[in-house]
Order: C-alpha cells, then structure tokens, then sequence
C-alpha cells in the first residue's frame, strides 16, 4: 500500500493477522470466534475452579450466586456477536455451566438438564436465543440509540399474533446465514415447542 505526503511518496506494509481482539471479543480472520470461545472458555474454567478451591460446602442458593456473579458473564459478553455456529464449540461453551453445576454433592450424579431443573439454571444455548429475541425487539422498536442491522420488516393485520414479520433473505455462505440479523428469523421455529407455549407456567 502507498500513502502520499508532503509530496513524497511512502510504502506501508499491511500485517496480517490471524485474530484481533475488538472492545473484548476475539475476531478470527475466518469469523468462527473460535479463539473467542477457547479464551472465555479457559478463563470461566479458572473461576469454576477457585470457587470450587475456596469452598469447603456450598448449598444451592450460595453457588447460584456464585456461578451467576463470577463465571456467567464471562461466558455471555458480546454473545450477539460471537454466537457459535459450531455445535462444538456450542458444547465448549456449555461444557463450562456442566462442570459448575457439579459442584455440588447432591445433584453431581444427575444428568445435566435434571441439575439445571434443580438450580432453576437456563442452558447457555437457550439464553443466547432469547438474548437475541430480546436485542431485535429492541432494534425494531427503537430502544436501542445505535445503528441497527438491517431487517426486512413487513407489517401485517394479525391481532393472533406478531404484527411484525420479518422476511428472510437466502445465503449463499452458512457464515452469513449465522449472522445476527438472519439468524433471529428462525426464533419462531425455536419457540415452537417450547413447554410453556401450549403449558403456560401462569396457569400451573
């Protein structure tokens, strides 16, 4: 590259590199956030283990204090941006509220959903897609001051239903199609089994 100035002419090498680290997430040339999620993945096992160093006895409420406080967000921070496309490092991720919720003698033995159902823990999975059903009622309405992605709203007549839709555009690449602003038109097929959508906890 050539860059002008004071008349004369300079020549500037462009580096390139593998990963950059952006306002706290970790960007790979290849956008798979892999090294993100190696990095908030090691660092959220550490705190896991002081925890699980520091603790001779730990009751329920204590480490769900804990895990939510300390080794939570290191798990969720820009998730929008860096949500896993991969079920590998989809399961990485998990793999780290898994070890912490073994933490506690009483419900080790059980399978991992089952603890979950005792500690009241959402999985990181389901929370990240209700993450992003969150951020694009936000961006549609206007809550957030930022430049919003573009979406192709349609207004519709449903008094049943959503008066928003939004339309969908193809993808050639599976990395565009895992983009925030594509992959929130799939919320409604996420939700369509959901317990509470025909069992609403109210009514129990």
């Amino acid at each position: 590259m050539k860059e002008k100035g004071n008349g004369e002419e300079h020549e500037i090498v462009l580096e390139e590199h593998v990963v950059e680290k952006d306002l706290g997430v970790y960007v790979d040339n290849a956008l798979s956030f892999k090294e993100h999620v190696i990095r908030s993945t090691a660092k959220a096992n550490k705190v896991v283990g002081i925890i699980r160093r520091t603790f001779d006895f730990l009751t329920d409420d204590l480490l769900v204090l804990l895990y939510k406080s300390l080794v939570r967000p290191l798990l969720e921070y820009g998730h929008s941006v860096w949500q896993p496309q991969h079920k590998t490092l989809c399961s990485d991720v998990e793999g780290v509220q898994r070890r912490a919720t073994k933490l506690l003698a009483s419900i080790r033995d059980k399978p991992y959903p089952e603890r979950l159902a005792t500690l009241r823990l959402p999985s990181l999975e389901f929370r990240r897609k209700r993450g992003d059903m969150i951020d694009l009622w936000k961006y549609i309405h206007g809550v957030y001051d930022t430049d919003r992605p573009h979406f192709d709203i349609e207004k519709t007549r449903d008094t049943r239903g959503n008066s928003l839709k939004i339309n969908k555009h193809r993808c050639r690449l599976n990395l565009r199609n895992n983009s925030f602003s594509h992959r929130v038109n799939r919320l409604d097929k996420h939700w369509e089994n959901h317990p509470s959508l025909y069992n609403p906890e109210c009514a129990s």
